[in-house]
């Protein structure tokens, strides 16, 4: 099979549906295929318009064409068999959160994606109820427009028809973000996979069809046809043999190991700097190897599934088997050669039949390539045979102290003191890369041919991409942007760099996702510093880098701009049972397009959004940004930052997934949030707050009767359901942790900051009579009498409860004449935790103390 072949086929299933995006503006007549031939003739290079007759062609009868035949079977294979719904025709893009299944429960009502181009505005990204009929079609037509006018410019830019593949990539990104909320359902079907996702995907399988024979794809073909009349009988028809035993393509895997270690691991001294530039170069080698493997098979980028987050998924032909096992050597001696073993690529393959697209089953095989890529990371470098002595061979000279780097710990023949410290220069490399990503509006790739030839001793990151033949840097500029003669890809980081961008013949643009969070030193923090006493002032001054302006803030900055007491929070967090989601949470209705659109849909949260709300709870009123992503990808994120914007970060994350996922109470996260000093070890900070996360994913809650496991926040040593917690906007009051923590700390504050000057030991004894409760809870646990006869867990009334109420009340009664407003605060409080019959016995203690934390720069 030629390769220009595989592409001319990506692209007729990429756009095989198009005519559907085109109808629902209102201004298209015609079936669907007639619409699509019609786009192709008007937007599409004249050089290329004879190898997409399937676009008009694939719902023939007969199918006249080899190719109608695999997009047909394709297209057929992507959806699945379509859910029918009573809607004649669907309007809107039901959110794929509403067809999930989890924690036994499913969303409370239908909601649908905004039809608006993918940018990271709320009005964009958050399903809502559907729109009038009027405002849909408005809503189609000003989509359409703006796609229509950036398909022209794609149209001009390749008018000589010279690089397909950069038309197909281009064409991809283009339908990601115009497509990415139209349905592709079009006629009494469940409208819960967008056009995006199922192009795409049916563009990946049309490829991996190609080595069929035109004999087996009619054979194929009728098999499927006969299988449905008879489903149509009866639901439970096995599918004739023919589907159960043909391979029609390969599910690959690849998943970066060692990852944790390698951005945790390293010493204080230059962490800041290194630290973002060490996880992005793991994002640009995660692209890397997933490009590297697409171009040692030849398949275009549209078998590309997903990438992100150290992982990658994408589909092959069931004959490349054998090359993935020697591309999996090639890359773990690159890996090798230049990590010395800190860093492995697992890569699994998994083949599917035809059968495998139906009724669910693929979810299932998804979950099984993930156990496959457990076990080959068990084996770590397995596949090199004799090569893997080298893994055990002496590193360094050792006791060598000028070659040791004080930041990574490895001995190197290049490395030398900068800003004082020893430093590799791999280290430096990720220093210089973090950098400039501070200020970097777009990201560039070029291919480039791979280096044969293994260097002796890694210079950095930029050699290591190169053996996968990838050079990539990042700009704040276009102009800044090399052009090498060679393809290349220059990808917006903001949704603002988009409206420069124009694409060339050799040159694919679009949009990328990135959580690119970066507190960097500025005028504001130069006043803030200012205003410290000079004994202070003095000490943070010497923590700065030299020229500190425009460069990434050290730990002791972000520690000491906390509110309250000074100290840095870290914060991980991730997706509740998301393996159990992928495999069962769409049960039957589990599609290869429904599994790609629930995978797009969390990368959209995690990978987008997570970073609009980073930029905004981490800058101060007066313009300091106190928050650093370290990383933020697939379903998990790690920041580190001032503790107390932690804290509201992480309650405006689990407030807005459940937004986000159409209000569906079975899909939550938890998160664990440790606070340390600006100089404790970041390795052993990350141990501390994933030791929380695995604490908060202990939490068990009882809904209507139901227990549920995990949706919990550990914070200052206890692990508490988010519900009590409070993820609401920020108000005091006393119903959660978080309003009644802002409650006593305005409370307890002194009165020319605002606050009602209440005395101190209310805090100090709403926290003993947590303790008092603890202590007994415990007790009660050890003699297993901390359950009713139904097994639930209860609260234990004892005499602190009593004893609180005595104590608050008597408070209040003392501050009587001489402060009223305490008093009647005080009087409040009892009354309130009275009236609930003290069941906040079990988390006011931890109010108190996140109350002390805030208001301890004025209590000390």
């Amino acid at each position: 099979m030629e390769r220009e072949d595989a592409y001319r086929i990506a692209l007729a299933g990429l756009l095989h549906d198009i005519g559907k995006f085109a109808q629902r503006t209102g201004g298209w007549q015609g079936a669907h295929t007639e619409v699509g031939g019609e786009f192709v003739r008007q937007f599409v290079p004249e050089g290329w318009q004879a190898d997409l007759y399937p676009v008009m062609g694939h719902h023939d009868e007969p199918l006249l064409t080899y190719e109608a035949k695999l997009i047909a079977l394709a297209d057929r294979l992507s959806a699945g068999e379509r859910l029918a719904a009573e809607a004649a025709q669907p309007r809107q893009l039901l959110s794929i959160f509403c067809s999930l299944t989890a924690d036994g429960q499913q969303a409370p009502e239908d909601k649908y994606w905004p039809l608006k181009p993918l940018r990271l505005e709320e009005a964009a990204v958050f399903p809502d109820e559907s729109l009038a009929e009027s405002q849909v079609t408005a809503a189609y037509s000003a989509l359409w427009r703006g796609f229509e006018q950036e398909t022209r410019h794609l149209l001009k830019a390749h008018a000589r028809a010279e690089s397909l593949s950069t038309y197909l990539e281009s064409m991809l990104l283009l339908l990601q973000r115009y497509v990415w909320c139209v349905p592709s359902a079009y006629y009494r079907s469940v409208p819960d996979v967008s056009l995006y996702d199922h192009s795409r995907a049916t563009a990946a399988l049309a490829v991996c069809l190609m080595e069929q024979p035109e004999t087996h794809i009619d054979e194929l073909l009728r098999a499927l046809k006969t299988w449905h009349q008879e489903r149509a009988k009866a639901l439970d028809a096995p599918p004739p043999p023919v589907l159960e035993e043909t391979t029609v393509a390969l599910l690959v895997g690849g998943d970066i190991s060692g990852v944790q270690d390698f951005i945790y691991t390293i010493t204080a001294r230059g962490a800041t700097s290194a630290l973002r530039g060490r996880s992005f170069y793991l994002q640009l080698l995660t692209e890397a190897v997933a490009r590297y493997v697409l171009r040692r098979l030849e398949l275009p980028i549209t078998n590309l599934l997903y990438q992100g987050g150290g992982h990658f998924y994408l589909l092959a032909r069931p004959s490349d088997s054998s090359c993935l096992a020697e591309i999996r050597q090639e890359v773990s001696r690159i890996l090798l050669r230049y990590h010395q073993g800190d860093l492995y690529l697992a890569l699994a393959e998994l083949s599917l039949v035809a059968a495998d697209f139906y009724e669910g089953r693929i979810s299932q095989k998804w979950g099984a390539l993930v156990e496959h890529l457990r076990r080959a990371k068990q084996r770590r470098f397995a596949e090199l045979g004799p090569g893997l002595a080298d893994l055990f061979a002496p590193q360094g000279h050792g006791g060598n102290e000028e070659r040791e780097c004080q930041v990574c710990g490895r001995e190197h023949p290049g490395t030398r003191t900068d800003d004082d410290v020893r430093k590799c220069p791999p280290c430096l490399s990720y220093e210089e890369l973090g950098d400039r990503l501070r200020q970097a509006r777009y990201l560039w790739l070029t291919e480039m041919k791979a280096d044969d030839e293994l260097g002796a001793e890694s210079g950095g990151w930029e050699e290591v991409l190169r053996a996968f033949g990838l050079q990539a840097g990042v700009a704040e500029e276009l102009t800044a942007v090399p052009n090498t003669g060679r393809p290349r890809w220059i990808l917006a980081l903001e949704d603002d760099a988009m409206d420069n961008l124009r694409p060339d013949a050799h040159t694919v643009v679009g949009r990328r996702l990135l959580v690119n969070v970066t507190p960097v030193y500025g005028k504001a923090d130069e006043e803030w510093l200012g205003r410290l006493p000079k004994a202070q002032q003095g000490a943070l001054r010497q923590e700065l880098p030299q020229e500190p302006q425009g460069k990434i803030k050290p730990f002791a900055l972000l520690e000491a701009q906390s509110t309250g007491i000074p100290r840095l929070g870290v914060l991980r967090m991730d997706v509740d049972n998301l393996g159990t989601l992928f495999a069962k949470g769409l049960g039957d209705q589990a599609t290869f397009s429904r599994v790609a659109a629930l995978s797009f849909a969390i990368s959209l949260f995690f990978e987008g959004w997570v970073e609009v709300l980073a930029k905004r709870v981490g800058k101060t009123a007066d313009g300091r940004d106190r928050l650093y992503s370290i990383y933020s990808g697939g379903d998990d994120l790690f920041f580190v930052g001032s503790w107390d914007a932690v804290v509201e970060l992480a309650r405006k994350i689990r407030a807005d997934l459940t937004r986000f996922a159409a209000d569906h109470p079975g899909v939550h996260a938890s998160a664990g949030i440790a606070l340390v000093g600006g100089k404790y070890p970041l390795y052993q900070a990350a141990g501390d707050a994933g030791r929380a996360e695995a604490q908060a994913k202990e939490v068990r809650r009882r809904v209507n009767g139901r227990e549920h496991r995990k949706d919990g926040i550990a914070f200052l040593g206890q692990a508490i359901p988010w519900r009590q917690f409070g993820v609401e906007e920020c108000r005091e009051g006393m119903e959660t942790v978080h309003s009644l923590a802002h409650w006593l700390e305005r409370l307890t504050r002194d009165e020319q900051d605002g606050g009602a000057k209440a005395p101190k030991a209310l805090l100090q004894m709403l926290i003993r009579l947590q303790e008092q409760y603890a202590e007994a809870t415990k007790e009660r646990a050890l003699l297993g009498e901390d359950r009713n006869k139904a097994g639930e867990e209860q609260v234990y009334y004892g005499p602190w409860m009593w004893r609180g109420h005595y104590f608050l009340k008597r408070m209040a009664r003392r501050y009587e004449k001489d402060d009223p407003e305490v008093a009647k605060a005080v009087d409040g409080l009892a009354e309130h935790l009275h009236g609930e019959n003290f069941r906040a016995i079990e988390w006011i203690g931890l109010a108190a103390r996140w109350a002390e934390l805030l208001g301890r720069d004025r209590s000390t």
